[in-house]
């Protein structure tokens, strides 16, 4: 495997090595072998998310796919984590018009995934910079916004409820 090969195939999944495990196993070993390096793979991490934020509305619909993307890679290596996490909470200021299912799941990615709930850009941001507060605010405005939508459903209710017990957790906790 050439370094070139190396870099299209980390792109191909994002750099998530769950990923390219499980989905091609071989190359992933080879991928391992060559072991481009650290400052290679940062490099290539803010390559990804260049990319990521440059596709980011491209299909609104799938925009909380791009946004758990961009969160996972940011916390996979911390680079210049304040700069991007600001950039994506610039982004997020204008997700009030996303239709609710997909907002939905953009709060399911701020919460996170998984108990102790530390996968979710609620952590991240807590923990790797000082935007608690406007993260915050941006997320109570985009739940305000929709709150009152008569299409709300179960999912939003737990997701808002899960995205507040997260940002209680880590803010109280990290502070």
């Amino acid at each position: 495997m050439t370094l070139e090969e190396a870099k299209e195939f980390y792109f191909q999944y994002n750099g998530f090595s769950f990923h390219m495990d499980r989905e091609e196993p071989v190359k992933y070993n080879r991928f391992k072998m060559l072991d481009p390096g650290k400052d290679t793979l940062r490099k290539w991490d803010e390559e990804l998310l260049e990319n990521l934020f440059r596709d980011l509305w491209t299909n609104p619909d799938r925009i909380w796919v791009s946004h758990g993307t961009i969160l996972g890679v940011i916390r996979r290596n911390m680079i210049d984590a304040e700069k991007y996490l600001n950039r994506l909470l610039d982004e997020m200021e204008k997700m009030k018009f996303l239709r609710l299912f997909v907002l939905t799941l953009i709060i399911e990615n701020m919460a996170g995934r998984n108990e102790p709930m530390n996968d979710g850009g609620v952590f991240i941001i807590c923990k790797y910079s000082n935007l608690a507060a406007r993260m915050n605010a941006i997320m109570e405005h985009l739940i305000g916004a929709r709150s009152s939508d008569p299409d709300v459903d179960e999912r939003f209710k737990e997701a808002v409820c899960r995205f507040r017990k997260a940002y209680s957790r880590w803010h109280n906790l990290i502070q």
